[in-house]
């Protein structure tokens, strides 16, 4: 008797968790299917004003709503983010931020916790997609042609340009695609050739645990679970002194800095400054602050403790 009822005891734990990811995984797909077009369709409106306003200032209002929409995303998610070693990072500069690439939450993540103008190097079919897609193109994404040598050349060059003529900050994962099993996979030079022609620091930027929201399935929103995710800021790399031969160094240089601070989380190095709650939904609205004021998920000078 008291087997079969420890049996189901187990029996009721495991439904009870299943009922769980199931019912928060139909909650975020609610919101994500909600607040695209409630995001999305004003902020492809503002393109209109671009002969009153200016292309800049368009842009950086699409930047703030997709900084909203992805808050929402880790709001509804349940997902609490902390965010080590801003201190590094000089506000009044722009950077191209290296990181390692584990599922769908670490554009939300990126996007959410770094106060910069932030623009984002993707694979051009990503422009394709319904409001979406076509409002993050309106914000000035580099979208990169991978089947085709010279139209990524191309858009490369093009995207040169465009940061001379607005500076902003750049989202790149130079491993090219995500992590099937979590181990940052070596870069790729691509993004970090234009980083060197621009002229611009690359900072390292380890995204810690985000493949754990999606359990088993990392591509999709069919099991979603509640999990802590970590955001970890290296050191600038200057590349003010480099030329084009220099991109293999660079390469090999941030993805062993990226891999070093994630191993660090593994070892549970910071753990102390981890963040367990998850932001109010009025907080996704608030523009987030330049280091170093206070703000959700941040860690003011914790980063001395991820030096080796």
């Amino acid at each position: 008797m008291a087997k079969e009822s420890s049996a189901k005891n187990k029996m009721t734990n495991a439904d009870s968790k299943n009922n769980g990811w199931i019912l928060r995984s139909l909650w975020v797909l609610t919101n994500a299917l909600f607040w695209v077009p409630v995001i999305g369709l004003p902020t492809l409106s503002l393109i209109l004003l671009t002969p009153a306003m200016g292309l800049t200032r368009v842009q950086r209002l699409v930047w703030r709503c997709s900084t909203i929409y992805f808050k929402i995303t880790l709001w509804a998610t349940g997902a609490a983010y902390t965010v080590i070693g801003l201190e590094n990072l000089d506000p009044d500069k722009h950077y191209f931020f290296a990181c390692n690439h584990e599922s769908i939450y670490d554009i939300p993540l990126v996007f959410a916790a770094l106060p910069f103008w932030l623009i984002a190097i993707a694979k051009s079919s990503v422009a394709y997609f319904p409001i979406f897609g076509w409002a993050v193109a309106c914000g000035g994404t580099i979208f990169i042609d991978r089947s085709d040598h010279n139209k990524a050349v191309h858009s490369l060059d093009k995207g040169r340009k465009a940061l001379e003529q607005r500076p902003r900050s750049v989202l790149l994962f130079p491993e090219g695609t995500r992590s099937s099993d979590g181990n940052v996979r070596p870069f790729k030079k691509g993004g970090l050739v234009l980083a060197i022609q621009a002229k611009m620091p690359v900072v390292p930027v380890a995204i810690c645990n985000t493949r754990s929201i999606l359990g088993a399935k990392v591509d999709s929103f069919k099991e979603i679970h509640k999990s802590p995710i970590i955001l970890i800021i290296g050191k600038p790399i200057e590349t003010s002194s480099m030329a084009y031969e220099d991109r293999d160094k660079l390469s090999v240089d941030l993805q062993a800095e990226v891999v070093r601070l994630k191993e660090l989380w593994k070892q549970g190095v910071g753990k102390k400054y981890w963040n367990h709650n998850t932001q109010s939904f009025w907080g996704c609205w608030v523009p987030t602050p330049p280091f170093p004021a206070p703000c959700w998920g941040r860690v003011l000078d914790g980063y001395k403790d991820f030096q080796l």
